[in-house]
């Protein structure tokens, strides 16, 4: 039996390994506190629960009139999604999903010039899951990633109407690709591309994992600033952070049941398996074969600017605008252990997001909130793929605050998430493989339904 060669396969596998990391707006989770979230994630200049402010502002964790502050919040994200292929006019729906994002914070005054907090929360992270049988799932059929943030923070009052804060923030990020091979795509021995035996396009005979985790460091630093008693403006920055990720890349042999015909140029028998002929794809040292794998990407900065007002001493309005510089994901750099490295170019474009939300205390128990927000996408055309095919994006928000007990408190918040429809771009073949016109050309839809709740402990 020769031995297959399969150019390019493994590399343009790879290109799919941490894209989802920057892809923008649709990896990023602001939904951290459901009563910031009901208010359309406006809250810098007034964040709702002291201890969350760790994420919206660390500034902001100094302040109200409790020395402990704990909360615990989980956010539940369903989407869904399909896509229509432009030449069969086929749709294939998003698998049905709700994940649930949890987040933790803590925070205690140590003085009234002086207080510290501890939070962990997930800025960057989703999960987008096809069936096997979509036509995408040869660039991505299901997509994993996952970035934890820990943060220790302090905050001071330098002034009594000016307060800043701030910490190092840790991060672990793991990313998970799922993809399937294309038979007809690859070469075998003497053959460019096994379509030149009648192997169909769309001839699935492997089945790829990247699976990979790293860790990085960064800052987080807020300021506040009560210029009246109606008014507070605040900003805050998270910075970039570098992840050094490394992990594996296993591959599994998916039979296609194929058999090749009397006179091929592998010089088998007509009626040998295919599947056997690729089965060397899979042996050690092969370009198919488990491996490992390892790359670096760059989470972004964020950049956040708000204001609060308090129109009636019940009544209040936020409004926030947060720049995303997601220009820092120009290409991307892997590298496999058998399988030549990648340099792709990626050419992600800085985002900018506006915030509004509005405050009710309906009751001394009760309050009522809404808020909208718009944000534009990061993915430029070329990058529109299953793995995420993201873009601009509107959200509407509502949610009531319950005060169940003097020290307890019951945040609940909704949000509905529309995506403008986007057409899938079909990627430039690599060196040794066939254009493959039918993986991503079409029209994705995408909307979401997004539940928050917060419990919130005063002592």
């Amino acid at each position: 039996m020769r031995r297959i060669a399969v150019p390019g396969t493994v590399t343009l596998l790879a290109a799919t390994l941490l894209a989802p990391g920057a892809r923008a707006q649709g990896f990023a989770v602001y939904e951290h506190d459901a009563c910031i979230m009901a208010r359309g994630a406006a809250g810098v200049a007034d964040p709702c629960n002291q201890a969350s402010a760790v994420f919206f502002n660390p500034a902001a964790v100094l302040g109200g009139t409790r020395k402990l502050n704990i909360e615990a919040n989980l956010t539940l994200i369903a989407p869904t999604g399909n896509f229509t292929d432009s030449a069969t006019r086929a749709q294939t729906d998003l698998n049905k999903h709700t994940f649930p994002v949890p987040a933790g914070y803590a925070s205690y005054q140590l003085s009234p010039r002086l207080a510290v907090g501890l939070g962990a929360y997930a800025p960057y992270g989703l999960t987008t899951d096809w069936p096997t049988t979509f036509a995408g799932r040869f660039l991505a059929y299901k997509t994993t990633i996952a970035s934890i943030y820990v943060q220790p923070t302090v905050a001071f009052a330098v002034t009594p109407k000016f307060q800043i804060g701030g910490g190092p923030v840790y991060v672990h990020s793991s990313a998970q690709v799922h993809r399937r091979v294309d038979a007809s795509t690859v070469g075998a021995g003497p053959i460019t591309s096994l379509s030149e035996l009648g192997i169909p396009a769309g001839t699935d005979f492997a089945d790829a994992l990247f699976d990979v985790k790293g860790n990085g460091w960064g800052f987080h630093i807020g300021a506040l600033y009560k210029v009246t008693d109606r008014l507070t403006l605040a900003a805050r920055y998270l910075s970039q952070v570098k992840i050094n990720y490394t992990g594996t890349a296993t591959f599994t042999q998916v039979k296609t049941g194929i058999t090749l015909p009397p006179g091929n140029p592998f010089g088998l028998p007509g009626g040998t398996s295919l599947d056997y002929v690729l089965l060397a794809a899979f042996q050690t040292g092969a370009l198919l074969s488990n491996q490992s794998a390892s790359t670096s990407i760059t989470m972004p900065d964020q950049y956040v600017v708000g204001l609060a007002y308090k129109v009636l001493s019940n009544l209040s309005v936020m409004a926030d605008w947060q720049h995303t510089d997601w220009s820092l994901f120009k290409t991307l750099d892997l590298k496999l252990s058998i399988a030549p490295s990648l340099n792709e170019y990626e050419g992600y474009k800085n985002t900018d997001a506006f915030r509004v939300g509005l405050d009710w205390q309906a009751t001394p128990k009760v309050a009522i909130r809404v808020g909208g927000l718009r944000h534009n996408g990061a993915a430029p055309d070329v990058s529109v793929t299953p793995m995420l095919p993201e873009g601009n994006r509107v959200e509407g928000t509502a949610g009531v605050g319950l005060k169940l007990t003097p020290m307890l408190t019951l945040d609940l918040a909704y949000q509905y998430l529309q995506q403008q429809d986007r057409r899938g771009r079909v990627m430039d073949p690599l060196p040794g493989q066939q254009p493959t016109t039918a993986l991503n050309t079409g029209l994705y839809k995408f909307t979401a339904n997004l539940f928050g709740a917060s419990l919130a402990l005063a002592f």
